[in-house]
């Protein structure tokens, strides 16, 4: 790696609290070693749908999302953030420069990563540090266009980094579960 982006990776990456907009690009890196052995991998450059996949079917993609509770903006004012994501369906998606129009969440697969920590202790490159919640994307409220901590808490369990392939293997089959039809 060339000098730049060297001195680039540690202003914005080592220090223990990631500001918002670097903070998902570290959350992805962060758990693709542990969904890579599962055949997971990062599509998730530039305005990609969806950050990881495993195939071709909806159900084999996976949309990060990331929220911590002390935020570099809040420091300031001692203020503990409450966790939102954004949760909205799309219009589509890109692939390079091409737009696909795909109206709804492109990915089947949800993984909500969320730092509970505030005050000193606080690192967001700790790992341990960090709560994921696998969901399906039909288990999301439909035209919401944010989700709180609280909410996905009663959705699903929090699982560690190291659970975290495991999870995913299980949400995308119990979609393909779901019952269709009248009694729905």
């Amino acid at each position: 790696m060339n000098e730049i982006a060297m001195r680039l990776a540690k202003k914005l990456f080592d220090r223990p609290l990631i500001q918002n907009q670097f903070r998902s690009v570290f959350i992805e890196a962060m758990i693709e070693p542990y969904l890579a052995p599962d055949g997971w991998r990062y599509v998730g450059d530039d305005w990609k749908g969806w950050d990881f996949e495993c195939g071709t079917r909806l159900e084999d993609r996976l949309e990060v999302k990331q929220s911590a509770a002390h935020q570099t903006w809040s420091e300031a004012d001692n203020l503990k953030t409450r966790g939102i994501f954004d949760i909205r369906a799309r219009k589509g998606y890109y692939s390079g420069s091409r737009f696909t129009p795909m109206p709804g969440r492109c990915a089947g697969t949800y993984v909500f990563a969320w730092n509970p920590v505030y005050g000193a202790d606080t690192d967001h490159r700790d790992p341990n540090q960090w709560e994921f919640y696998v969901i399906s994307a039909s288990t999301l409220p439909e035209g919401q266009r944010t989700i709180g901590i609280s909410k996905i808490r009663r959705l699903a369990n929090s699982v560690k980094i190291a659970e975290l392939a495991a999870k995913c293997r299980v949400v995308p089959l119990e979609i393909s579960v779901v019952p269709v039809g009248p009694d729905s």
